[in-house]
C-alpha cells in the first residue's frame, strides 16, 4: 500500500486501492479507537481537538484517520449520516468531514440537520460526484470548505488546519460570552459596576416579598430589564410578568388597558376583557412611565394599590388580584410631588423599594462590556464578530451618552451592519459621537485657481472647529472652562461656537 504520508500521492475511493484492501482489513483500526502506545491514549482527551469523518467506505476513513490523528487531535469514523448524528449528539467535535453522496441519508441532508440542531462543529465536505452546484449548496447550508477526490494529503492538512483555526477562535468567542455572563451578568443585565452590583444585591434580597418597586432612571438605562429581573429572581410568584407604557396611551384607553372592561361598556366593547392587572394574578405588572399619567387615574391606581382589588371598566364586579407592582420613571417623582404633579399617598405606596439605576456616563467601566456584548449579538451568522479599534473605543468611553445603553446598543448596531472587514474604526461611528460630520472631514482636494490662502482658511476653520469640539467635550460643555482650553477669551469662543454652529447641548450632563 502506498505511504498515505507521502506527499506525492492522492487517497482515492473507489477501485484504485482495491489491491491493498484484503491486507488492510486484516489490521483496520476499529472506528472509534485511538491509535498509538497507551501514553498517548491517555494524554489528557480534554485538551485534544476531536474530529468526526463520515464516509461508507471504511478504507477512505482508515486513510483519513492515519493522516490526521495526533497527539492533538483525535479523529472518529462512522458510516452514515444517522451515526454522525448519534455522534455528534454525545461528542463535542470541533471537525466534521462528511461525504456527499451516501447511501441512505446523504451527506447535504446531514449538514442540513447539523445546521436546524445548532450543532457548533466546522463542516468540510467531500465530494467525487456531482457538480459544483451541489459543493455551493452545501456552502449555503454551512459548510466551511470542501475536498474534491481523489483527496490531496496536503490540501487535506491545509483545510484541516485552517478549519481548526476557526474553530478555535469562535469556542473562544463562546468562551468569552459565556465568561462575561458569568461574571458580570445578572439576569440579561450586564454590569461590573459597583452601584450595579449594589442594585443586583438588593433585588435578590427583596426576591421572596411582595413588597412595591420603584425604579428611577434617565431613559435608556435599562428600567425594564430590572423590572424583569425582580420578577424573576422570585421564585414564588407563579404569574406571568405583565408590562404597560402609561404614557403611550390616552387616559381613557389606559383605564381599560389596566382593569379591564364588560362588554358594551364604551363604543367599541365587544367582547369582555380582562386587564392587565387581572393577567398578572400571582405574578408581576409592571407600570413603564409611571410619571406621566393623569391625577384621576393616579387616584384609581392609589386604590388598586391599597385594596388590592378593582372593577372593570362598566362593571361592578370587586376583582381581587395577588400582584407584584414594579413601576418606572424617568422623572424625579419626590420632586414631582413637591411641585403639585404627583399624588404624594401614591408616591409613598410606590416608593417601599427604592432602586436608582445610574446612567451609562456614571458607569464607564460598563462600555467595553457592552460593546462587546452588543459585537456579538448584531455579529453576522457564521462570521466572528467585529472588532472595535482603539481610539474608536476612546471616542465611545468620553462621549457622554444621553440616551444611556440604548444609544450605545444603537451605535453599535449601526456600526457592526455598516463595517467592511473585521474592524470598526471611528469613522464608521455616529457623527454626534466622533464630533466630527461628514461635512467637517477634511478634504483637501487643491485646485489650482485657488490661492494657497483660500485653503489655509479653510483648514484653519476645520481645525478650530474640532478643536472647539474636543474642548466643549472636555468642559461638558462649559463655554468659560472650554474658553480657558482653548486660550480664547470666552466672547471670542461663544463667537466661535455660533459661526460654526456648534449645539452645546451634546457635551452637557444630564
Amino acid at each position: 500500500m502506498e505511504n498515505p504520508n507521502d506527499s506525492g500521492k492522492t487517497i482515492h475511493k473507489g477501485t484504485e486501492f482495491a489491491h491493498d484492501r484484503a491486507d488492510d482489513r486484516s489490521k483496520a483500526v476499529p472506528p472509534n479507537e485511538h491509535e498509538g502506545p497507551p501514553e498517548v491514549r491517555e494524554k489528557d482527551d480534554r485538551m485534544r481537538r476531536k474530529l468526526l469523518v463520515v464516509d461508507d467506505d471504511p478504507y477512505l476513513t482508515t486513510q483519513l484517520r492515519k493522516l490526521l490523528e495526533s497527539d492533538e487531535l483525535s479523529v472518529d469514523t462512522v458510516s452514515s449520516a444517522q451515526e454522525a448524528l448519534t455522534a455528534l449528539g454525545e461528542t463535542d467535535y470541533s471537525v466534521l468531514i462528511t461525504d456527499l453522496k451516501m447511501p441512505g441519508m446523504g451527506g447535504m441532508e446531514l449538514i442540513r440537520e447539523v445546521a436546524q440542531r445548532r450543532v457548533l462543529v466546522t463542516t468540510i465536505v467531500t465530494t467525487g460526484f456531482g457538480s459544483i452546484d451541489r459543493v455551493v449548496e452545501a456552502m449555503r447550508l454551512g459548510a466551511y470548505d470542501f475536498l474534491t477526490k481523489p483527496i490531496d494529503p496536503n490540501n487535506l492538512k491545509l483545510v484541516m488546519d485552517r478549519a481548526l483555526k476557526k474553530r478555535a477562535l469562535q469556542d473562544e468567542v463562546l468562551r468569552l460570552r459565556q465568561q462575561l455572563k458569568e461574571s458580570y451578568s445578572f439576569n440579561s443585565i450586564i454590569s461590573k459596576n459597583p452601584k450595579m452590583h449594589g442594585i443586583f444585591e438588593l433585588i435578590r434580597h427583596i426576591a421572596g416579598t411582595k413588597s412595591t418597586v420603584l425604579i428611577e432612571g434617565e431613559t435608556g438605562t435599562g428600567k425594564e430589564l430590572i423590572a424583569k429581573a425582580v420578577h424573576y429572581a422570585s421564585e414564588e410568584r407563579q404569574g406571568s410578568l405583565v408590562a404597560i407604557n402609561c404614557a403611550a396611551l390616552p387616559e381613557n384607553l389606559l383605564e381599560s388597558e389596566l382593569f379591564g372592561h364588560e362588554k358594551g361598556s364604551f363604543t367599541s366593547a365587544d367582547a369582555r376583557r380582562k386587564g392587565r392587572f387581572e393577567l398578572a394574578d400571582k405574578g408581576t405588572i409592571f407600570l413603564d412611565e409611571i410619571g406621566d399619567i393623569s391625577q384621576a387615574m393616579q387616584a384609581k391606581l392609589l386604590r388598586v394599590l391599597q385594596e388590592k382589588r378593582f372593577e372593570r371598566v362598566g362593571g361592578h364586579e370587586s376583582i381581587e388580584v395577588d400582584v407584584r407592582v414594579v413601576a418606572a420613571t424617568n422623572k424625579n417623582l419626590e420632586k414631582e410631588v413637591k411641585e403639585g404633579r404627583f399624588r404624594e399617598d401614591l408616591f409613598y405606596r410606590l416608593n417601599v423599594i427604592k432602586v436608582d439605576v445610574p446612567p451609562l456616563r456614571e458607569r464607564p467601566e460598563d462600555i467595553p462590556l457592552l460593546v462587546t456584548h452588543f459585537l456579538n449579538k448584531y455579529a453576522r451568522p457564521n462570521d466572528p464578530p467585529k472588532k472595535m479599534a482603539p481610539d474608536a473605543m476612546e471616542r465611545l468611553l468620553v462621549y457622554r451618552w444621553p440616551g444611556n445603553v440604548r444609544e450605545l446598543e444603537n451605535a453599535i448596531e449601526r456600526s457592526s451592519v455598516t463595517t467592511v472587514g473585521d474592524t470598526i474604526n471611528p469613522d464608521k461611528l455616529p457623527a454626534r459621537i466622533t464630533g466630527i460630520s461628514e461635512e467637517e472631514k477634511p478634504r483637501y482636494e487643491i485646485d489650482l485657481q485657488h490661492p494657497l490662502p483660500y485653503y489655509l482658511k479653510e483648514a484653519t476653520e476645520q481645525i478650530e472647529k474640532q478643536y472647539i469640539r474636543k474642548a466643549l467635550e472636555k468642559s461638558r460643555g462649559n463655554v468659560g472652562r472650554c474658553a480657558e482650553l482653548c486660550g480664547l477669551s470666552r466672547r471670542s469662543v461663544s463667537g466661535k461656537i455660533s459661526q460654526y454652529e456648534i449645539d452645546k447641548y451634546p457635551f452637557k450632563s444630564t
